[in-house]
């Protein structure tokens, strides 16, 4: 069985035995739709080496007498799913199985599933970059690119080079369609909007969401004034985005979760309003800034700077502090997983940092950034509209392997660099400083935090859910994450669905 069709923007195409979905970028040539087809089905004798030139973000299904071949790009950016009998889909409901309780449970504490692993049992996700063979009930895996640090030369003269080459990739693609950029107060947005804007494209806009008092807000519209190019803001209130959160649960949790994560609803409320105020259509290009604070370090902690080997089991503790951090459970129960995933034990025998480090990058790129963060494009696909995202060019993360732990950490050569480029964009608006919040020990002021919160959030994400549901995980879980939230409707909605409940809207159920 191959079943693909559950994407409302980019269109799966068949040409013979082969599917596929979004767009390459090959021989400085653009194939897309029956094009890319067309392209794979002449290739499709050598396509396991042949992929590991393409550039762009596609998935590729070819389906021979005896076996069935999957391709993700990258940063896996089509979700496919299949099992061991050959069965290929990018709807997961497709293959229902029995449920997988440690899947559920690892959605609750770190907002993804990890792995190969999905919400059902023997149902399988395609990672990033892997190529999948399925034949005589067998499945075998190979990962054609991966994510490692390779000690180079790096200046910023070649970064600059670089962002421009991606630049230029990024205007081949858009064809004069409008450009369509998140605006945020910090520095991964603004520096796409300056490249794009230098090159000469002139068709672009901004928009910023949240709360209109926030410096997010003010920031994003300096930076949209300094480089002339037109911007919108979008507020979220608590009507609207109660009202569309409720109403359309049950739709969010299947198209943006798919059985692996957890509904990524950020941006949710603004794309909806722009839509309804005609801003953007299907004309149009999201273009965010994803993952570039990663590449660039922003992940980096200090004890992999300042030592030269470490015990294994800190790898374990540093991805657990870092990703496994949405409630207060133990997360002991995933070590199996970790130990698997990495052919390593979590034990005080010392390793070289650099190792640990590498692994635990290829963790953030390989669960994180494609399932998690990547998965934010959900939303514009949801309403028909395609994207862009230039930070997962090859160039751009093959110069960011190069450069040294020291200068990532802290973003040290990023900072210097874009102060290089644009001085004059950076002090006319300064980046907004993401800090901590340092909750003081006093009984009295921590209650006024926790009730205060709700209506402070800088982007009101707090607003899809009512103030006493949030009191109430504030008191009773001590947890004020909003993900934490989402993590627990979109479970409870998984295990009501398989108990045979539907989904009635505004949050009400009835037995089928």
């Amino acid at each position: 069985m191959i079943k693909l069709y559950n994407n409302n923007s980019y269109k799966w195409n068949k040409y013979d035995n082969v599917y596929v979905i979004g767009y390459v970028i090959y021989n400085d040539m653009l194939y897309e739709n029956k094009d890319f087809a067309d392209l794979v089905l002449k290739l499709k004798d050598k396509i396991e080496n042949i992929v590991k030139e393409f550039e762009g973000y596609f998935a590729i299904v070819i389906k021979e007498d005896k076996e069935t071949i999957l391709i993700s790009d990258i940063i896996r950016s089509f979700p496919l799913f299949y099992n061991k009998y050959g069965d290929v889909t990018d709807d997961i409901e497709l293959l229902k199985e029995e449920i997988d309780n440690l899947s559920l449970q690892e959605l609750l504490h770190c907002r993804w599933v990890s792995v190969d692993n999905t919400i059902y049992k023997d149902v399988f996700q395609i990672e990033n970059a892997q190529i999948i063979v399925i034949k005589d009930g067998k499945i075998s895996k190979e990962r054609y690119f991966k994510y490692r640090y390779c000690n180079g030369k790096y200046s910023y003269l070649e970064l600059d080079k670089v962002f421009n080459n991606m630049t230029q990739r990024m205007v081949k693609y858009l064809r004069d369609k409008t450009a369509v950029i998140p605006l945020s107060g910090g520095q991964d947005s603004r520096l796409l909007l300056y490249y794009l804007k230098m090159s000469g494209y002139n068709n672009i806009i901004t928009y910023t969401y949240g709360n209109k008092n926030s410096e997010e807000a003010k920031i994003s519209k300096k930076v949209a004034e300094f480089l002339d190019v037109k911007w919108h803001f979008i507020e979220y209130k608590k009507k609207s985005c109660r009202k569309l959160y409720n109403k359309s649960f049950s739709k969010i949790a299947e198209y943006f979760g798919r059985g692996y994560a957890i509904p990524h609803i950020q941006e949710l409320e603004a794309i909806d309003e722009l839509i309804k105020r005609k801003i953007v259509n299907n004309n149009c290009i999201i273009i965010p800034g994803f993952s570039l604070d990663f590449l660039a370090g922003s992940h980096l902690i200090s004890k992999f700077i300042d030592n030269n080997k470490l015990m294994k089991k800190v790898l374990k503790e540093e991805i657990y502090k870092y990703n496994y951090n949405l409630c207060n459970k133990d997360n002991s129960i995933f070590d199996k997983k970790l130990e698997e995933k990495f052919q390593i034990s979590f034990n005080d025998d010392m390793i070289e940092t650099e190792k640990i480090v590498d692994m635990y990058n290829a963790y953030d790129f390989e669960e994180r950034q494609a399932k998690y963060v990547n998965n934010a494009i959900r939303v514009y696909d949801y309403y028909g509209l395609k994207w862009y995202l230039p930070f997962w060019d090859k160039e751009v993360i093959g110069f960011w392997s190069k450069v040294s732990l020291k200068d990532k950490f802290e973003r040290k050569f990023f900072n210097g660099f874009v102060n290089y480029k644009y001085e004059a964009l950076m002090k006319y608006a300064p980046v907004l400083e993401k800090k901590n919040k340092i909750v003081k020990n006093n009984i009295f002021y921590k209650i006024k935090y926790i009730f205060m919160k709700y209506y402070r959030d800088p982007l009101n994400f707090y607003y899809y859910f009512k103030y006493s549901k949030y009191l109430k995980y504030a008191i009773l879980q001590k947890n004020t994450q909003y993900n934490y939230f989402v993590a627990n409707d979109y479970v409870k909605y998984i295990r009501r669905k398989v108990n045979n409940f539907k989904y009635i809207g505004e949050k009400k159920w009835k037995k089928n």
